[in-house]
This record gives structure tokens, C-alpha cells and sequence, in this order.
């Protein structure tokens, strides 16, 4: 093997360890992305259902007011 083979191998070689670290990095990071985006998704229902809720008492308290102001 030349000098020149050896040095062309020994890039590739580092190209090549390079792009596996970054992919496990990306690996990583989509994974991190999916697990606070499903939070956010749990997070989300919960306020929604929060919002219904309260959205519920204002129109009772709302009815209430109207009778009472009758």
C-alpha cells in the first residue's frame, strides 16, 4: 500500500468515525425530541381537558348570574 493509499485510508477511516458520532448524536437528540414532544402532547390534553372544564363552570356561574338577575 503506498503512502498516498494510507493517508486516503486513514481520512476515510476518520470520515467514517466522525459519521457515527454525529448520527449517534442525532440518534440522541430525535430520541430526546420524541420524549418531550409526547410530554407535550400529555401536557396539552391535560390543559385542554382543564379548559373544558373551567369553560363548563363559567357557563354554569353564567346561568346562575342570569336567574339571579331576573
Amino acid at each position: 500500500m503506498t503512502e498516498l493509499e494510507k493517508q486516503l485510508l486513514s481520512a476515510l477511516e476518520q470520515l467514517q468515525q466522525d459519521y457515527s458520532k454525529r448520527l449517534d448524536e442525532w440518534e440522541n437528540a430525535f430520541a430526546e425530541w420524541q420524549r418531550m414532544s409526547g410530554i407535550t402532547q400529555r401536557e396539552n390534553a391535560r390543559l385542554s381537558e382543564a379548559v373544558s372544564s373551567l369553560s363548563l363552570q363559567v357557563q354554569s356561574l353564567s346561568d346562575q348570574v342570569r336567574r339571579l338577575s331576573r
